[in-house]
């Protein structure tokens, strides 16, 4: 389960700049959760699972709104205007915000090595993100790219509290929810919609997403948020950019400097040291 998180969930970043660079962003995200939750939750009742009851409903649209609306779906709209590499760093401050809603909510005071985690990873952000950094990144774009890693932080914290159910009709739940979702912020934000922007790569791009992405990436996440330890699940996080950073600039010809290699290093480190660090004592 892990590994499929590492290569699917890395090379997501770059398959979602090809989609969003046809399709609009909005409206990319809802085909994409349509597709996957449909299949889902057909699976579901084929294999005769029961229905879920309103308060399960209630939970799922809350989790499903925060991770994939605000966290997946914002991320592709920043992809119109970000590197999916450059945009993957930033989404992989996940497990910083994590720590942090950890200590608010519960109280789980850091570690030494995780706060120098902390300081690492948003130091190196600061860095790649700031004139320093030579990037020239466009400003609002970058600063809710910022804000969609935030979303994936606490909406991992919020899925926690789903141990125990079916994560496969879980899964279907909360992407049927954010499509409906994704389907009503499109029209109130008249995002255009026309056949002539499905090219191949764009359609390819986009089952890419439901197959790999959601059927199979976001439920083994799912799993491993239930499964296994903090740590572990939060692994993925250095990993993917390092997956998607090297597709970008392999395969989409993004742009690479030396600036870029120290800034992800940075912060990868920091996020490494922030997710191996011990827990402090509440």
């Amino acid at each position: 389960m892990l590994a499929l998180v590492y290569v699917l969930w890395g090379s997501t970043s770059p398959a979602m700049k090809v989609a969003v660079s046809a399709v609009p962003p909005f409206w990319m995200a809802a085909i994409r959760f349509t597709c996957a939750g449909s299949i889902l939750w057909t699976w579901c009742r084929i294999r005769g699972a029961p229905l879920p009851r309103a308060g399960e409903w209630r939970w799922a649209a809350v989790t499903g709104i925060v991770l994939l609306v605000a966290g997946n779906a914002g991320y592709a709209w920043t992809l119109q205007y970000l590197p999916s590499g450059a945009a993957s760093l930033v989404f992989a401050l996940s497990p910083l915000w994590m720590v942090l809603f950890a200590f608010a909510f519960h109280r789980e005071r850091l570690s030494a090595l995780a706060a120098l985690g902390l300081a690492l990873g948003l130091g190196g952000m600061v860095f790649l993100f700031s004139p320093a950094g030579g990037q020239d990144f466009p400003l609002w774009p970058t600063v809710l790219a910022l804000g969609t890693s935030l979303a994936w932080g606490f909406g991992s914290i919020l899925q926690r509290r789903l141990r125990g159910s079916d994560l496969v009709q879980t899964s279907a739940m909360q992407m049927l929810v954010a499509a409906l979702t994704l389907v009503v912020l499109a029209f109130a934000l008249r995002e255009p919609l026309a056949a002539a922007e499905f090219v191949p790569s764009a359609v390819g791009a986009i089952a890419f997403l439901v197959v790999f992405g959601s059927l199979i990436g976001f439920s083994a996440y799912l799993w491993l948020l239930n499964n296994v330890s903090t740590t572990l699940a939060s692994t993925n996080a250095y990993v993917n950019p390092i997956v998607a950073l090297a597709i970008g600039i392999g395969l989409l010809h993004e742009p690479f400097s030396w600036r870029l290699a120290i800034g992800a290093t940075v912060i990868l480190g920091g996020v490494a040291l922030m997710v191996i660090a011990p827990k402090a004592a509440a």
